[in-house]
């Protein structure tokens, strides 16, 4: 198959989940068909070449629309401010020039911010026959993400997070109809998806590049090192770090004086005014691989969370166990099964790093079963089979839908 994939970010350098989603699964389909990109940069954004395997890559710059044309644009017309932030007529119209110039089999469109590119598809041909394939990677259910934001906030925090709950569900419903296939991130998801309306919905889990061997214990840092990596533009990590510093680090500190904090990711040195004692704020980093193997264990503080944490995959892929809220624990097994405590409140968070920082055997028990984990069900090959399956069965369909 032709297919053109449409991403609001470009997926390389794997900073933040969605990169490393979009990322892996692009490459998985860059096995067996012919794969072109168009994606959204940010001004001043320095180029990442894309794998070789990729066709033709278009990335396109546009700056971010100022808070008073999101709020005017908003209530204007009614859109999530998920949508109206990666609004692009440079994205759309370039999409639009190769859907008509380049003959595609398919349309590849990654969460919800791109789902009016989906309109645009469905205009592209005079009939649903000759029209590609739709497959809407969601990613996240971003309504239930937004829902769950509203009960954890106060006062207009909440009332926006409501209203942008309702927008976005409506906008996921209407997304999902249009689709030919939706791929949800988890088992949760997928029943939410179809619980919207998408009758041809699969689910296709997070790919992880699971190294042959984990890290080796020798590697960590010389001190207890926790490693919080996140995407601090995005509200519920920020909530997640302001929790982490004020509730839980200053108390782990007097139970491990020796620990320190790393933080990393897009936007982290945002968080520097805030940051406790024995902190160090990272920003974006060349290597990712080494900060896990460096760290004795990663931590997931999120409250509200959507499909299933990355940040916690990518630390059992690489032998770190996980400390994670138990209200921002998604989409996975039972902790315990996978080298994870989740516990409900900031003392047993407390206790659980504790106990991961001070006992070794509990630590060499928990890395193992992550390991495991993620190897049995995340492994990059393992997620390529099943995406590569998906396009299989829509291609067949297509085939039979063809006009005679």
């Amino acid at each position: 198959m032709k297919i053109l994939a449409i991403t609001s970010a470009p997926p390389w350098p794997a900073a933040h989940g969605a990169a490393l989603r979009n990322g892996l699964l692009l490459e998985a389909l860059a096995r067996r068909h012919e794969v072109d990109l168009v994606t959204l940069d940010r001004p001043r954004a320095a180029p990442v070449p894309a794998p070789s395997a990729l066709g033709r890559v278009v990335q396109l710059c546009a700056a971010p629309p100022t808070l008073r044309r999101r709020l005017w644009v908003g209530l204007r017309i009614g859109a999530p401010d998920l949508v109206v932030r990666h609004a692009s007529v440079r994205l759309r119209g370039r999409a639009q020039m190769l859907l008509h110039s380049r003959g595609y089999d398919a349309v590849h469109v990654a969460q919800a911010q791109l789902a009016p590119l989906l309109h645009d598809v469905h205009a592209s041909a005079a009939s649903p026959a000759n029209r590609p394939r739709l497959v809407y990677d969601a990613h996240n259910v971003e309504w239930t993400l937004q829902a769950a934001l509203a009960r954890a906030s106060r006062g207009p925090r909440a009332v926006w997070a409501a209203v942008q709950a309702a927008r976005l569900r409506r906008l996921e419903a209407w997304a999902v109809r249009l689709a030919d296939c939706t791929i949800a991130a988890s088992r949760g998801d997928l029943a939410s998806l179809r619980a919207l309306g998408a009758a041809a919905a699969v689910h296709v889990p997070h790919p992880v590049r699971v190294p042959p061997r984990p890290a080796a214990l020798e590697e960590r840092a010389e001190r207890p090192r926790v490693l919080l990596a996140a995407n601090f533009d995005y509200r519920p990590n920020v909530m997640a770090a302001e929790w982490l510093f004020g509730s839980i680090w200053p108390r782990l500190l007097r139970r491990v004086p020796s620990a320190e904090l790393r933080v990393i990711g897009p936007r982290s040195p945002d968080l520097r005014p805030i940051a406790p004692a024995r902190c160090v704020i990272g920003g974006v980093v060349d290597d990712v691989d080494r900060e896990y193997a460096r760290a004795w264990l990663a931590v997931s503080p999120t409250a509200a969370a959507a499909g299933a944490p990355y940040k916690v995959l990518c630390a059992l892929a690489a032998g770190r166990p996980v400390v994670a809220r138990r209200r921002g624990y998604v989409g996975l097994p039972a902790p315990e099964r996978i080298g994870a405590a989740a516990p409900a409140n900031a003392d047993g968070f407390l206790r659980a790093l504790v106990e991961l920082l001070t006992n070794p055997a509990a630590y060499r028990r928990a890395a193992a079963a992550g390991v495991a984990y993620v190897t049995a069900e995340h492994s990059q090959d393992r997620v390529a089979a099943q995406l590569l399956e998906v396009y299989d069965q829509l291609s067949a369909r297509a085939r039979v839908d063809a006009p005679a």
